[in-house]
């Protein structure tokens, strides 16, 4: 079933986005609420799922993660046990930051942040080495030059929504 929610939920996700450590007084000010209804439409939010997590972004440059590198990966054969294995080994890497089960040439797409090349460079030669069984038939990663945009924000505007709430 969907979670209900309405243009005021929208309202309120849109600011949390940009800024989910502002108080509850600034944000409920800001969407023309009461500090009790914007509190309880949040705690109903998280209650549901809407709201998955609270967390900081870091400066990666500052915490001297230099390396963002992009992995594709085309398994050798159609497995169900294959793919299930191969996203239970890629959530286990913590350098791997998103991964994605993809359609088309590639079967995996893989976000991944290291210090510097060296370390990119030692994950390849040890994640080849360790899945050595994996039938890996194409695999191609690429590095990142520049980022152009990173958000963290979903685009809510023309999101539908379930009236209610």
């Amino acid at each position: 079933m969907e979670p209900m929610t309405d243009a005021m939920d929208l309202k309120i996700l849109g600011k949390l986005q940009k800024d989910c450590d502002q108080s509850l007084e600034l944000l409920s000010d800001s969407v023309g609420l009461s500090s009790t209804s914007c509190y309880r439409r949040i705690r109903r939010m998280e209650s549901v799922g809407i709201i998955k997590a609270k967390v900081a972004v870091l400066d990666e440059r500052k915490l001297g993660i230099q390396v963002t590198a992009f992995f594709l990966i085309k398994l050798d054969r159609d497995s169900n046990d294959i793919d299930r294995r191969m996203q239970h080994i890629l959530l286990s890497h913590p350098e791997i930051q998103d991964c994605y089960l993809m359609t088309g040439e590639f079967d995996f797409v893989m976000v991944a942040k290291f210090r510097d090349a060296a370390e990119y460079t030692e994950y390849i030669y040890r994640f080849l080495e360790t899945y050595r069984d994996i039938p890996i038939r194409t695999y191609s990663s690429t590095l990142v030059v520049r980022t152009v945009k990173k958000s963290y924000e979903l685009p809510l505007q023309g999101v539908g929504f379930c009236s209610g709430g």
